[in-house]
This record gives C-alpha cells, structure tokens and sequence, in this order.
C-alpha cells in the first residue's frame, strides 16, 4: 500500500514538473512596438543606414538614409519587423537586432506622413 501511494506520488510529480517545465519563447518576445520615429542600423558592407518620420534630411541618423518615412515597428529580442502602412506592396522589412544602432518609437507630434514630399529646402 505505501509503495504504490510513493509511486503515485513520485508521477504526480514527474507530471507537474514535465507540465510545469516548458522554457518561455523569449526569443520571439516583443520587447517594444509602434510607429518609428527614426532608427539607424548597420548595413551588410559596414556602412549605416536608416530613416526618419522627419521631413528633414539632416535628421536621417548616420546620414545615410530616407527621411519622411511612414514605419511600424515590432522589436524582439532577435529581430526588428518594419511594416510600412502606406506601402502595402513592400512587405515586411526584417532587420537582426545585432545590427540596430538606435531606435526610436513614437510618432513625434507627426499625425500624418507625406512620404512623397521631398526634403524643405535649406
């Protein structure tokens, strides 16, 4: 009779821990997500690159990249997912986050983004 409650116990137990055991997905965690006001990231040849919401060259971070630019962002610990909504036929933008140098979320006081206007002039 005690051997088979011990036993009874000893799965019980073995159930739990397997139940209770399964590792977290961390790796596709959202870390932070909404719209980019502007990011900056290292580009395969070295360089960096990025965009702003801003219409203002100057403000692309690293210098080298677009600037009144409509982007949502989904930031994992592994990657950073950029859609852009008034570019439906791009698809998703896929960056590794090892290669992120800044970002920033928020849309900046910025309601409504002309992505076709160019820079103001300076």
């Amino acid at each position: 009779m005690k051997t088979s409650i011990v036993s009874c116990l000893v799965v019980c137990g073995m159930i739990a821990m397997l139940a209770g055991c399964e590792e977290p997905d961390t790796e596709n965690e959202i870390v932070a997500e909404g719209v980019i006001y502007y990011v900056e990231y290292t580009l395969a040849d070295g360089k960096t690159g990025g965009f702003t919401r801003l219409n203002l060259a100057e403000a692309v971070p690293g210098g080298n990249g677009s600037w009144n630019i409509d982007a949502y962002g989904r930031l994992t610990r592994e990657y950073l997912l950029i859609t852009r909504p008034q570019r439906k036929d791009l698809g998703v933008r896929v960056i590794p986050a090892h290669r992120l140098l800044d970002i920033q979320f928020g849309h900046g006081g910025l309601v409504e983004v002309n992505e076709n206007q160019p820079a103001p002039p300076q």
